[in-house]
C-alpha cells in the first residue's frame, strides 16, 4: 500500500520534469512525439493506481462494517426476541393478541428497530476511526436503539389487558388505558391494584339505588361502559349465578350459524371437551364484537374462537 501511494504521488512530478528537460533541449520532433506518448501513459498509470486504491480503501472499509453490523444484528435479534416473549406470553396471552390486534403494530416496532440500529453502525463502522471514537458511535447508536424499543415496550404495556369483566351478558376484556383509575379506590378489596401481569376476573353489581341507575344508563348513553369502572366491579364469584343464567349450549351456537361450524369444532378439539359439557358466552372488546369463549360446567374458561355470539 506504502508504494502504492508512492508511486501515486511521484508519477505527476515525474511528468513535470520531463516536460522541463525537453523545453531546455529544445527536443526533436520525435523525440517530443515520443514523450507525449510516455506523458500520456503516466497519467493512464495514475488514474489506474488511484482507481484501484479507491476500491481497496471501499472493500476494506465495507468488509470492517459489514462484520460490526452482523454483530449488531444478531444481538438485536436476540433483545426483540425476549421483548416478543414477554409481550406475546405475560401481556397479552391468547385470546387477547388477537382480539386486540396487538402483533401486527407491535412486529412492526420491531422491524424497524431491528433493522435501523444495525443499518447506523454499517454507515458509521470504519477501520480510520480510533477504538474510542467507534465506541463512542456503537454505544450513541444502542442508546437510541434501546430508547425506541422501550418507547415501543411502554405503549403497549399501556394497553395491555388487565380485567375479564362479566357485564349484563357478555365478558369484556378491558385494556389499562381504558379504566377509569379515579375509581380504583373504590372497588372492592383485592381489586384496587391492576395486575402486570394476567387479568382480574370480575363481575359487574347491580345499581344500589335510582340515582346510581340513572348515572349508569347515562354512561352508557355516553358510551362508557360499566366494566371499566372498577367502582361497579364485584368479585367474580359473586357473579356466577348471572353468568350462568346467561350461558347458553355450544351446540345452540353451531346449529344457529353454520358458516362459523368448522371455527367452533375446532375450538372444541383444541379444549378437549365434548360439545355437550360446553356452553358459551361472546367476549368483546373496545376493538372487536366477534369472538366467544367456551367455558365448562364450573364456568371457567377452556377455549374460543373468532365468532359473533350475538
Amino acid at each position: 500500500m506504502p508504494r502504492l501511494i508512492d508511486g501515486i504521488f511521484k508519477a505527476p512530478f515525474r511528468v513535470l520534469f520531463l516536460d522541463s528537460f525537453c523545453r531546455k533541449l529544445g527536443a526533436s520532433t520525435n523525440f517530443s512525439k515520443k514523450y507525449r506518448r510516455l506523458k500520456i501513459h503516466l497519467a493512464d498509470v495514475t488514474q489506474l493506481r488511484f482507481r484501484q486504491l479507491t476500491l481497496m480503501a471501499v472493500s476494506q472499509r465495507l468488509h470492517f462494517a459489514a462484520r460490526y453490523a452482523l454483530r449488531h444484528l444478531l444481538l438485536s435479534i436476540l433483545i426483540a426476541l425476549a421483548s416478543a416473549v414477554v409481550v406475546f406470553g405475560l401481556w397479552y396471552p391468547g385470546p387477547y393478541r388477537q382480539m386486540l390486534d396487538v402483533g401486527h403494530i407491535y412486529l412492526v416496532v420491531l422491524a424497524v428497530d431491528v433493522v435501523c440500529g444495525p443499518l447506523l453502525t454499517l454507515v458509521l463502522a470504519s477501520p480510520c476511526k480510533h477504538r474510542r471514537e467507534r465506541w463512542l458511535d456503537f454505544s450513541l447508536i444502542g442508546l437510541i436503539q434501546l430508547a425506541a424499543l422501550a418507547y415501543g415496550m411502554h405503549s403497549v404495556w399501556l394497553a395491555r389487558p388487565v380485567a375479564l369483566v362479566f357485564e349484563v351478558d357478555r365478558l369484556v376484556v378491558v385494556t389499562a388505558n381504558e379504566i377509569n383509575t379515579d375509581a380504583l379506590p373504590l372497588a372492592p378489596t383485592g381489586l384496587r391494584q391492576l395486575p402486570w401481569i394476567g387479568v382480574l376476573k370480575v363481575g359487574t353489581r347491580r345499581a344500589a339505588n335510582n340515582d346510581e341507575f340513572m348515572r349508569s344508563v347515562e354512561q352508557g348513553l355516553a358510551g362508557i361502559s360499566l366494566a371499566v369502572q372498577p367502582d361497579w366491579w364485584q368479585p367474580w364469584s359473586e357473579a356466577g349465578a348471572a353468568m350462568r343464567e346467561r350461558t347458553k349450549p355450544l351446540d345452540e351456537l353451531i346449529a344457529r350459524k353454520p358458516a362459523a361450524a368448522l371455527r367452533l369444532q375446532s375450538a372444541v378439539k383444541a379444549a378437549g371437551r365434548p360439545v355437550s359439557e360446553l356452553r358459551y358466552l361472546p367476549l368483546v372488546s373496545s376493538k372487536t364484537l366477534d369472538w366467544v369463549v367456551l367455558l365448562d360446567e364450573q364456568l371457567e374458561m377452556v377455549g374460543w374462537a373468532p365468532v359473533d355470539g350475538f
